[in-house]
């Protein structure tokens, strides 16, 4: 059995003498950190209550903001509506929290990517949507764009107003020649004393300049007019192919060897006047018949990226002129004695009321034309 240490040993332990220093100088350093502890978390929770309240500033700020916008914003979990402002309900009135966005069935798909057409008490309005995905969250914006393409259109209205202004003079001189032309044949063809044979060939030639002023005529209105009349839905490979059968057979007179490297499936769709995107092909196409010569070739070429589809028409002639590159899509702008030099003009304004493009330059063998539109897959 140990027997218990005695006063006298416990006095001579110098661990035990020590131990009052020590615990008053650990209860001090406890007490020291404990108060700078508690200043921390003092100072936390001051900068948590103030990033909080900036937090719920600016969610009532953007609460504000979402609210007074015309534009309806949607907020998307899981592909289901968690939040939306109240304008929304000016495009979707039965969209419900908790499940799918759905669009109206009557909303028609416009020309460009996520427009739509829809009809309302004040008339038919184009709507865009616009969706921006971000993991499992997606924000979605609505909104009215009706007056921007109304805008859109007057300016470019004002524009080939404008410009027929400033071509009053080429105008005059268009018409003149060839109703000048038409009016010594239609003479020769009052005189009694010209033979029936003569009288046969004057009438061939006035019915010749007849045309050529009805079809000067019809180009003038079209690129004064110029605008999408119907939309609809068609495969633009069908476009391209309606083109090419439309030019190939004049290619195949003149020794042209037509060049097919389209490149576009079958179900991209464009949403367009199909006549008007076939004729400004068959402008650039019968543009570069024009200046190509027999054993020559013209390719056209087509690929599709992102919602664009890329036309791309080369020929082997002599190339755009430096002095007409600047002005090559004006009115009454050609090279050529045979044409009314509005073809590759109206080609533009119908591309371009279809938010397309156009553009030309010289290459290495010739010219090449690049036309774009934008596109949407099979719905």
């Amino acid at each position: 059995m140990t027997l218990p240490k005695s006063p006298a040993s416990e006095a001579e332990d110098p661990t035990l003498q020590l131990m009052p220093n020590q615990l008053a100088e650990a209860f001090a350093l406890f007490y020291e950190e404990s108060k700078k502890l508690e200043s921390q978390q003092a100072n936390l929770q001051e900068k948590i209550n103030q990033l909080t309240q900036e937090l719920y500033d600016s969610n009532h700020r953007l609460g504000i903001l979402l609210n007074a916008i015309p534009a309806g914003v949607v907020l998307l979990e899981n592909n289901l509506v968690s939040l939306h402002n109240p304008s929304v309900l000016n495009f979707l009135p039965q969209i419900v929290i908790g499940q799918a966005l759905t669009l109206p069935t009557d909303w028609q798909a416009s020309i460009a990517p996520g427009e739509y057409l829809i009809e309302s008490p004040s008339g038919r309005r184009t709507v865009q949507l616009v969706r921006i995905d971000e993991g499992s969250r997606s924000i979605v914006q609505i909104q009215d764009i009706s007056a921007n393409i109304h805008l859109h259109q007057q300016s470019q209205q004002e524009n080939r107003l404008a410009a027929m202004g400033k071509m009053a003079a080429s105008i005059a001189h268009q018409f003149r020649t060839p109703l000048a032309t038409a009016l010594l044949y239609s003479s020769h063809l009052c005189d009694e004393r010209i033979a029936a044979d003569q009288s046969k060939e004057f009438a061939e030639r006035l019915r010749k300049q007849l045309l050529g002023l009805e079809k000067l005529s019809q180009d003038m209105l079209r690129f004064i007019t110029n605008r999408p009349r119907k939309s609809e839905l068609v495969p633009i490979a069908s476009i391209v192919q309606t083109a090419e059968q439309g030019i190939r057979p004049l290619c195949e007179k003149k020794g042209v060897q037509l060049l097919s490297h389209v490149n576009i499936a079958k179900d991209l769709l464009v949403n367009v006047e199909q006549q008007a995107i076939v004729n400004a092909l068959l402008a650039i196409l019968e543009n570069a018949l024009a200046v190509s010569e027999s054993g020559k070739q013209i390719t056209i070429s087509g690929t599709s990226q992102s919602q664009r589809v890329t036309i791309t028409i080369e020929d082997q002639g002599p190339g755009i002129p430096q002095t007409m590159i600047d002005s090559l899509f004006e009115p009454f702008s050609t090279g050529h004695s045979n044409g009314t030099g509005l073809g590759l003009a109206i080609a533009k304004n119908a591309l371009e009321a279809h938010r397309g493009s156009i553009h030309a330059e010289n290459y290495a063998q010739g010219a090449r034309f690049t036309i774009t539109l934008p596109c949407m897959n099979s719905l």
